[in-house]
């Protein structure tokens, strides 16, 4: 994640109330919340803030329910679908901040692996013989 006014500089927090990305040097603390320079003049003042509204990434849930039903069956499938879907959902919230999901998403990655890994390890067991 970057900065919004560094290209090229990692960010380490968002605004509290327009939840952009932003480096140490753009943030400042205030009644311990940290604020971007647009929002900070607000904050000061005492002047509500309109905390923009977060919503749930659609894809990052969507990327868990395949991930969950590839440990049940086609998990060579639904698996890569999983990854796939997760890698889009985490790049679409760090394009936009106000989505959220981004734990449902790592989820999936990890269950998508463990569902090709099941798959593979069922494979070599068939073949080998012991099943």
């Amino acid at each position: 994640m970057q900065c919004k006014n560094h290209p090229g500089v990692e960010a380490i927090d968002r605004c509290a109330a327009c939840a952009e990305a932003f480096c140490p040097n753009c943030l400042v603390e205030i009644q311990g919340q940290k604020y971007c320079g647009s929002c900070k003049v607000l904050a000061v003042k005492g002047q509500p803030i309109a905390v923009q509204a977060t919503m749930p990434c659609k894809e990052a849930g969507s990327a868990l329910n395949y991930a969950i039903l590839g440990l049940i069956c086609f998990g060579i499938i639904l698996g890569p679908v999983a990854i796939s879907k997760a890698l889009g959902a985490k790049k679409m919230m760090n394009f936009n901040p106000r989505l959220t999901g981004s734990g449902k998403a790592n989820a999936a990655i990890v269950i998508g692996i463990v569902d090709i890994l099941l798959f593979i390890v069922g494979v070599l067991a068939k073949v080998s013989g012991n099943i």
